[in-house]
């Protein structure tokens, strides 16, 4: 699965945008959005990082993607009258609220701004379809390397997933259950492929193409 984060908005219109709205902070843990509600407003990330989740069967989710500061959320709202996705703050975040009359009436008035809403919206759709693509196509183990390779940065020469993901998010990631996960990380982490740190994941290698 594709990471879909999305491109952050250049500074000027983010600050324009956010003179439309009220800034305030959410701690660890609080739900900004639940999918199905009305949706009135969309949302800006000053600091901190949310998750994107669809409700799945009994306590199940299935998170979509993270997004982090200069990023945006909500502004599907120019096409639907309710939420699409849940959105929770893993960190304690700073967002500011706009609400849809002031959003609506700045991306008339900002031709950049309304071409980059539309970009973002694009490019969602394509990894929402690559994610699709990669659900039916790969088994667990494919969808994990898949998501693996995809938040992996070189941090002094080291290649690593420094983004803190609990087993349990990585499982809601790939749409597997926690125990699997478990179990493909420490056969992978046996083999030395990987090392498991309380707030990263190291690679050291290549990650098999089969497991």
């Amino acid at each position: 699965m594709k990471e879909a984060a999305g491109t952050a908005l250049p500074e000027a219109l983010l600050q324009e945008l956010a003179r439309q709205g009220k800034t305030r902070t959410w701690e660890a843990g609080t739900q900004v959005v639940t999918e199905g509600e009305p949706a009135q407003a969309m949302y800006i990330v000053h600091e901190g990082q949310l998750r994107v989740f669809l409700d799945g069967e009994g306590e199940r989710h299935v998170e979509l993607n993270t997004l982090g500061p200069g990023q945006y959320f909500g502004e599907i709202l120019l096409g639907s009258a309710v939420r699409t996705a849940s959105v929770q703050a893993l960190t304690r975040v700073r967002l500011t609220k706009v609400e849809r009359v002031d959003f609506e009436r700045v991306i008339a008035q900002q031709p950049d701004l309304a071409l980059h809403v539309i970009q973002q919206l694009v490019e969602r759709v394509r990894s929402l379809s690559m994610s699709v693509r990669d659900m039916a196509t790969l088994d667990v183990y494919g969808r994990l390397v898949v998501l693996l390779e995809s938040l992996a940065v070189e941090e002094d020469g080291i290649r690593c997933v420094s983004e803190p993901l609990s087993q349990r998010r990585i499982a809601e990631r790939v749409g597997a259950s926690r125990a699997m996960v478990h179990r493909v990380l420490h056969d992978l982490e046996s083999g030395g492929y990987i090392s498991l740190g309380r707030n990263r994941i190291v690679l050291h290698r290549r990650l098999p193409h089969r497991w």
